[in-house]
Protein backbone atom coordinates (compact mmCIF):
# COMPACT_ATOMS: atom_id res chain seq x y z
CA UNK A 1 0.00 0.00 0.00
CA UNK A 2 1.60 3.12 -1.31
CA UNK A 3 1.39 6.11 1.14
CA UNK A 4 2.15 9.89 0.63
CA UNK A 5 4.11 11.76 2.80
CA UNK A 6 2.88 14.80 3.57
CA UNK A 7 4.53 18.52 2.99
CA UNK A 8 6.91 18.98 5.33
CA UNK A 9 6.51 22.70 5.05
CA UNK A 10 3.33 22.59 6.18
CA UNK A 11 4.44 20.43 9.19
CA UNK A 12 7.31 23.39 10.22
CA UNK A 13 4.59 25.49 9.65
CA UNK A 14 1.77 24.03 12.36
CA UNK A 15 4.84 23.69 14.40
CA UNK A 16 5.59 27.07 14.35
CA UNK A 17 2.16 27.83 14.80
CA UNK A 18 1.51 26.07 17.76
CA UNK A 19 4.30 27.08 19.22
CA UNK A 20 3.97 30.77 19.12
CA UNK A 21 0.09 30.84 18.32
CA UNK A 22 -0.18 33.88 16.40
CA UNK A 23 0.37 33.40 12.83
CA UNK A 24 2.61 36.84 12.24
CA UNK A 25 4.88 35.85 15.01
CA UNK A 26 5.06 32.26 13.15
CA UNK A 27 5.48 33.45 10.02
CA UNK A 28 8.29 35.83 11.36
CA UNK A 29 10.16 32.83 12.77
CA UNK A 30 9.78 31.60 9.41
CA UNK A 31 11.18 33.60 7.47
CA UNK A 32 7.91 34.37 5.39
CA UNK A 33 4.60 36.04 5.18
CA UNK A 34 2.07 35.20 6.82
CA UNK A 35 -0.20 34.72 3.36
CA UNK A 36 2.68 32.13 2.72
CA UNK A 37 2.13 30.19 6.41
CA UNK A 38 -1.67 30.04 6.26
CA UNK A 39 -1.36 28.39 2.51
CA UNK A 40 1.06 25.75 3.55
CA UNK A 41 -1.17 25.00 6.54
CA UNK A 42 -4.17 24.99 4.52
CA UNK A 43 -2.38 22.57 1.90
CA UNK A 44 -1.41 20.70 4.79
CA UNK A 45 -4.77 19.94 5.97
CA UNK A 46 -5.88 19.68 2.36
CA UNK A 47 -3.44 16.63 2.20
CA UNK A 48 -4.10 14.78 5.38
CA UNK A 49 -8.16 15.35 5.08
CA UNK A 50 -8.28 16.85 8.49
CA UNK A 51 -8.87 20.28 10.37
CA UNK A 52 -5.98 21.28 12.49
CA UNK A 53 -6.03 25.03 13.38
CA UNK A 54 -9.00 27.00 14.84
CA UNK A 55 -8.81 30.62 15.38
CA UNK A 56 -10.04 31.83 18.71
CA UNK A 57 -9.92 35.71 18.47
CA UNK A 58 -6.45 37.14 17.15
CA UNK A 59 -5.03 33.39 18.81
CA UNK A 60 -4.41 29.73 16.26
CA UNK A 61 -4.83 26.90 18.38
CA UNK A 62 -4.75 23.65 17.37
CA UNK A 63 -7.16 21.21 17.04
CA UNK A 64 -7.34 18.01 18.79
CA UNK A 65 -6.27 16.47 15.59
CA UNK A 66 -3.55 19.03 15.29
CA UNK A 67 -2.78 18.05 18.88
CA UNK A 68 -2.74 14.87 18.34
CA UNK A 69 -0.57 15.02 15.23
CA UNK A 70 2.42 16.96 16.78
CA UNK A 71 2.40 14.89 19.73
CA UNK A 72 2.84 12.16 17.46
CA UNK A 73 5.84 13.71 15.64
CA UNK A 74 7.69 14.47 18.95
CA UNK A 75 10.95 16.35 18.05
CA UNK A 76 10.94 14.97 14.05
CA UNK A 77 11.50 18.62 12.44
CA UNK A 78 14.03 19.82 15.03
CA UNK A 79 15.61 16.09 14.10
CA UNK A 80 15.12 16.84 10.62
CA UNK A 81 16.73 20.51 10.50
CA UNK A 82 19.81 19.35 12.59
CA UNK A 83 20.53 16.83 9.62
CA UNK A 84 19.88 19.07 7.06
CA UNK A 85 21.75 22.46 7.89
CA UNK A 86 25.32 20.67 8.15
CA UNK A 87 24.43 20.08 4.20
CA UNK A 88 23.20 23.30 3.35
CA UNK A 89 26.00 25.07 4.91
CA UNK A 90 28.32 22.86 3.22
CA UNK A 91 26.26 23.96 -0.06
CA UNK A 92 26.60 27.67 0.22
CA UNK A 93 30.27 27.60 2.23
CA UNK A 94 33.28 27.90 0.53
CA UNK A 95 36.25 27.32 2.74
CA UNK A 96 39.26 29.22 1.73
CA UNK A 97 42.92 28.34 3.49
CA UNK A 98 45.41 31.55 3.36
CA UNK A 99 48.45 32.83 5.59
CA UNK A 100 47.22 35.47 8.23
CA UNK A 101 49.19 38.39 6.75
CA UNK A 102 47.13 38.26 3.56
CA UNK A 103 43.85 37.34 5.40
CA UNK A 104 44.28 40.51 7.74
CA UNK A 105 45.66 43.27 5.34
CA UNK A 106 44.38 42.16 2.15
CA UNK A 107 41.37 39.25 1.85
CA UNK A 108 39.17 40.62 4.99
CA UNK A 109 38.98 44.50 4.58
CA UNK A 110 37.52 43.38 1.24
CA UNK A 111 35.25 40.35 1.78
CA UNK A 112 32.37 42.66 3.08
CA UNK A 113 31.52 43.97 -0.79
CA UNK A 114 31.91 39.93 -1.76
CA UNK A 115 29.30 39.39 0.52
CA UNK A 116 27.10 42.12 -0.57
CA UNK A 117 27.20 41.32 -3.96
CA UNK A 118 27.24 37.18 -3.26
CA UNK A 119 24.76 37.12 0.04
CA UNK A 120 23.62 33.75 -0.49
CA UNK A 121 27.64 32.16 -0.73
CA UNK A 122 29.42 32.31 2.87
CA UNK A 123 33.72 32.42 3.06
CA UNK A 124 35.24 30.23 6.35
CA UNK A 125 38.98 31.48 5.88
CA UNK A 126 41.31 29.65 7.69
CA UNK A 127 44.64 30.83 8.17
CA UNK A 128 47.72 28.67 8.27
CA UNK A 129 51.84 28.72 7.71
CA UNK A 130 51.29 25.62 6.22
CA UNK A 131 50.94 24.23 2.98
CA UNK A 132 47.32 22.69 3.31
CA UNK A 133 46.41 19.55 0.62
CA UNK A 134 43.24 20.67 -1.09
CA UNK A 135 42.77 17.31 -2.21
CA UNK A 136 43.27 15.41 1.38
CA UNK A 137 41.49 18.11 3.36
CA UNK A 138 38.72 19.34 3.52
CA UNK A 139 39.67 23.09 2.44
CA UNK A 140 38.17 23.69 -1.42
CA UNK A 141 40.86 26.85 -1.98
CA UNK A 142 43.63 28.96 -0.77
CA UNK A 143 45.27 31.85 -2.17
CA UNK A 144 48.91 30.55 -2.18
CA UNK A 145 52.30 32.08 -2.86
CA UNK A 146 54.54 31.44 -5.14
CA UNK A 147 55.32 30.38 -8.65
CA UNK A 148 51.82 28.73 -9.55
CA UNK A 149 53.02 25.63 -10.54
CA UNK A 150 51.22 23.03 -8.04
CA UNK A 151 50.03 19.09 -9.44
CA UNK A 152 46.09 18.54 -9.08
CA UNK A 153 44.75 22.31 -8.34
CA UNK A 154 43.98 24.75 -11.02
CA UNK A 155 45.76 27.91 -10.43
CA UNK A 156 44.94 31.60 -11.51
CA UNK A 157 47.54 34.43 -10.33
CA UNK A 158 45.99 37.44 -8.71
CA UNK A 159 48.72 39.51 -8.23
CA UNK A 160 52.69 39.72 -8.55
CA UNK A 161 54.68 40.08 -5.41
CA UNK A 162 56.11 42.95 -4.26
CA UNK A 163 58.60 44.47 -1.89
CA UNK A 164 58.63 47.89 -0.24
CA UNK A 165 60.63 49.50 2.59
CA UNK A 166 58.19 51.00 5.30
CA UNK A 167 58.40 52.23 8.85
CA UNK A 168 57.02 53.77 11.65
CA UNK A 169 56.89 58.17 11.15
CA UNK A 170 58.53 58.60 14.73
CA UNK A 171 61.80 56.48 13.65
CA UNK A 172 64.73 58.34 13.61
CA UNK A 173 66.46 56.91 10.28
CA UNK A 174 69.85 57.30 8.66
CA UNK A 175 71.15 55.66 5.37
CA UNK A 176 69.47 52.70 4.27
CA UNK A 177 72.79 50.31 5.21
CA UNK A 178 72.20 51.49 8.27
CA UNK A 179 68.19 50.66 8.80
CA UNK A 180 67.58 48.51 11.67
CA UNK A 181 65.78 45.58 10.10
CA UNK A 182 63.07 43.64 10.94
CA UNK A 183 63.04 40.09 9.03
CA UNK A 184 60.59 37.06 9.41
CA UNK A 185 61.83 34.06 9.39
CA UNK A 186 59.27 33.14 7.11
CA UNK A 187 61.05 35.39 4.42
CA UNK A 188 63.94 35.61 5.50
CA UNK A 189 65.27 36.28 2.09
CA UNK A 190 63.37 39.05 0.98
CA UNK A 191 65.95 41.63 2.38
CA UNK A 192 68.32 40.05 0.28
CA UNK A 193 65.98 40.27 -2.73
CA UNK A 194 65.38 44.18 -2.13
CA UNK A 195 68.26 45.43 -1.71
CA UNK A 196 69.65 43.30 -4.84
CA UNK A 197 66.62 45.02 -6.90
CA UNK A 198 67.44 48.43 -5.69
CA UNK A 199 71.01 48.35 -6.82
CA UNK A 200 71.57 49.44 -3.00
CA UNK A 201 75.85 49.37 -2.46
CA UNK A 202 77.19 47.03 0.47
CA UNK A 203 75.66 44.41 2.63
CA UNK A 204 72.16 44.27 3.48
CA UNK A 205 71.85 45.65 7.29
CA UNK A 206 71.90 43.36 10.21
CA UNK A 207 68.53 42.55 11.92
CA UNK A 208 67.26 44.62 14.89
CA UNK A 209 64.11 42.05 15.48
CA UNK A 210 63.74 38.83 14.14
CA UNK A 211 60.02 36.90 13.88
CA UNK A 212 58.19 34.30 12.82
CA UNK A 213 56.18 35.74 10.22
CA UNK A 214 55.40 38.71 8.48
CA UNK A 215 52.10 39.47 10.98
CA UNK A 216 54.67 39.70 13.61
CA UNK A 217 57.11 41.95 11.90
CA UNK A 218 54.24 44.37 10.71
CA UNK A 219 52.80 44.33 14.65
CA UNK A 220 56.79 45.33 15.38
CA UNK A 221 56.83 48.09 12.52
CA UNK A 222 53.60 49.86 13.74
CA UNK A 223 55.40 49.99 17.52
CA UNK A 224 58.20 51.51 15.97
CA UNK A 225 60.52 48.53 15.96
CA UNK A 226 62.23 48.99 12.92
CA UNK A 227 62.16 48.87 9.19
CA UNK A 228 59.76 46.26 7.55
CA UNK A 229 59.75 44.91 4.45
CA UNK A 230 56.74 44.06 3.12
CA UNK A 231 53.80 43.88 -0.11
CA UNK A 232 52.72 47.30 -0.91
CA UNK A 233 48.90 45.82 -0.83
CA UNK A 234 49.68 45.06 2.97
CA UNK A 235 50.15 48.50 3.85
CA UNK A 236 48.12 50.93 2.11
CA UNK A 237 45.76 51.19 4.74
CA UNK A 238 48.47 51.93 7.37
CA UNK A 239 50.18 54.54 4.65
CA UNK A 240 47.31 56.16 4.04
CA UNK A 241 46.17 56.90 7.70
CA UNK A 242 49.85 57.89 8.35
CA UNK A 243 50.97 55.23 10.77
CA UNK A 244 53.98 54.36 8.23
CA UNK A 245 55.37 55.90 5.28
CA UNK A 246 57.07 54.48 2.40
CA UNK A 247 61.51 54.37 3.05
CA UNK A 248 62.18 53.40 -0.83
CA UNK A 249 60.57 52.27 -4.02
CA UNK A 250 58.72 48.76 -4.42
CA UNK A 251 60.83 45.83 -5.47
CA UNK A 252 58.22 43.33 -7.90
CA UNK A 253 59.35 39.56 -7.64
CA UNK A 254 58.54 36.73 -9.93
CA UNK A 255 56.67 34.75 -7.45
CA UNK A 256 52.66 35.86 -6.97
CA UNK A 257 49.70 34.99 -4.88
CA UNK A 258 47.80 32.37 -6.62
CA UNK A 259 44.30 31.30 -6.16
CA UNK A 260 44.13 27.77 -6.20
CA UNK A 261 41.01 25.36 -6.30
CA UNK A 262 40.64 21.66 -6.38
CA UNK A 263 39.50 20.35 -9.79
CA UNK A 264 36.12 19.19 -9.71
CA UNK A 265 35.29 20.77 -6.51
CA UNK A 266 32.22 20.99 -5.04
CA UNK A 267 29.56 24.07 -5.75
CA UNK A 268 31.81 25.30 -8.61
CA UNK A 269 29.27 28.17 -9.18
CA UNK A 270 30.17 29.58 -6.09
CA UNK A 271 33.43 29.18 -6.78
CA UNK A 272 33.91 30.63 -9.69
CA UNK A 273 31.77 33.97 -8.36
CA UNK A 274 34.78 34.08 -5.72
CA UNK A 275 37.34 33.28 -8.72
CA UNK A 276 36.16 36.34 -10.21
CA UNK A 277 36.06 38.60 -7.76
CA UNK A 278 39.36 37.73 -6.62
CA UNK A 279 40.85 38.66 -9.98
CA UNK A 280 39.32 41.69 -10.50
CA UNK A 281 40.61 42.91 -6.42
CA UNK A 282 44.07 41.55 -7.36
CA UNK A 283 44.14 43.77 -10.51
CA UNK A 284 43.73 46.71 -8.47
CA UNK A 285 46.42 49.06 -8.50
CA UNK A 286 49.02 48.06 -5.44
CA UNK A 287 51.50 50.38 -5.18
CA UNK A 288 51.56 53.07 -2.14
CA UNK A 289 53.41 56.43 -2.15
Amino acid sequence: MSFSLPSLRGLAALDALARHRRQGAAAEALGISRSALSHRIADLEAELGARLIRTEGRVSVLTDDGTALLAAMGDAIERIEAAVAPLQRRCRQIRLSTVNTLAANWLLPRLPEFQRAHPGIEIAVLTTQRVVDLVEEDIDCAIRNGSGAWPDVAATLLFRETLVPVAAPGLVLGPAASWPVIRARARYRDWRLWWQGTGQGGAVPGSRIVVENRAQALEAALAGGGVLLTDARYIGAHVASGRLHVLGPAVELDTGNYFIRRKGARNPRHMDALEHWLVEQGSAAGQVE
